[in-house]
């Protein structure tokens, strides 16, 4: 790929920088594979429902140790859940898991598509990297609906993907990304609303009534 430089007014993405990210991207995703390995996620998993890795870590997103993991397993029982996630719980290098049931009466949105069991996790691997494993069992639709990740597949070029890399970089260790800003405000941002520099995220954040970098 060519060296590239976004510009606007205020800032630029230089190509070392833009190298840097790439670089550190396909370290992190060839990382996250190694992960799935070594906790053999994917077949005790897939035994619950059709199972999908989904987000940044298969798209060549990747700024932080995070991997996302979608089961469509319309119907599956409570109990069921946890039996499928009693290997990470039985993992010695599983720092910490945490259990959301946002389904029937605590699935607040009241659409069936976001019924769901979701486990965070996070994982002591060597040398002292942790990972975030978020494992979402879907339970309303045979196959859930991924619109995002399948839009992001067909539409990122080598562009968009540094363009988003430099926008997430700059957000990830922010208060504010993930409790109100997150990857998918950048990912709208970039697709439907044509943003290429942080500045321009901020105009974009603002405009949707979401805070600005400080």
């Amino acid at each position: 790929m060519t060296e590239a430089s976004f510009s606007s007014e205020q800032e630029t993405l230089q190509p070392e920088y833009a190298t840097r990210l790439l670089e550190r991207q396909d370290t992190l995703q060839r990382e996250a594979q190694t992960v799935l390995a070594e906790l053999e996620l994917l077949p005790f998993l897939s035994r619950a429902g059709t199972l999908r890795q989904v987000g940044s870590s298969t798209l060549g997103l990747m700024v932080w140790r995070d991997i996302d993991l979608a089961v469509s397993s319309p119907g599956l029982s409570i109990e069921d859940a946890f039996e499928a996630m009693h290997p990470l719980y039985l993992n010695s290098r599983i720092k910490q898991v945490r259990y959301f049931n946002q389904s029937g009466p605590f699935n607040l949105t009241g659409q069936q598509v976001y019924e769901r069991y979701y486990f965070a996790c996070l994982y002591d691997m060597h040398m002292g990297n942790e990972w975030k494993l978020d494992i979402s069992f879907w339970l309303g639709y045979d196959v859930h609906p991924e619109p995002v990740h399948d839009a992001l597949e067909q539409r990122l070029t080598p562009e968009l993907q540094l363009t988003i890399l430099w926008i997430k970089d700059i957000w990830y260790q922010l208060p504010t990304y993930r409790t109100e800003v997150y990857s998918t405000d950048i990912y709208d941002a970039v697709l439907e609303h044509g943003v290429r520099t942080p500045a321009q995220f901020d105009a974009y954040l603002v405009a949707h009534g979401k805070p600005a970098r400080c």
